[in-house]
């Protein structure tokens, strides 16, 4: 009996200690020609860490980026993102910015994402995109 019960804890503590499961959905915010703009995991949960990614068929000389709350002040949180390197043969170039939201008492937080895109060209495309988060 007493290997039987120690057999159920070390099989309970082996399962318990597994790493949680990884997230890999998006959520689609902005697609138009050869932009496109998501964010990883789709559900957006909070105090874990999010990626936004932008593929462009168009040349990117600078991109400027922040994230604000809309139904509660949590700040401005700037975004820094970084190209990305392609395979051979990929014509749209890759850039993501990984960052953190914070929590607060709502638990469907509302966010204002704030993008502009400044291309080789000189052209210049700004997107105000907002998504939820979760906790």
């Amino acid at each position: 009996m007493p290997n039987w019960v120690s057999l159920c804890c070390g099989f309970l503590l082996l399962t318990a200690c597994q790493p949680a499961p990884v997230d890999h959905s998006s959520h689609l915010l902005f697609q138009r020609d050869t932009i496109l703009l998501s964010l990883s995991p789709a559900s957006a949960p909070v105090e874990t860490p999010l990626i936004l990614r932008i593929s462009s068929g168009l040349a990117i000389e600078a991109i400027s980026a922040d994230v604000a709350g809309v139904n509660m002040f949590m700040g401005r949180i700037p975004l820094r993102f970084q190209k990305l390197t392609t395979q051979k043969g990929d014509e749209a170039e890759q850039w993501q910015a990984e960052f953190l939201l914070g929590a607060c008492s709502d638990p469907a937080m509302l966010w204002q994402l704030n993008v502009t895109l400044q291309f080789a060209d000189g052209t210049k495309l700004i997107l105000n995109e907002r998504f939820s988060s979760s906790w």
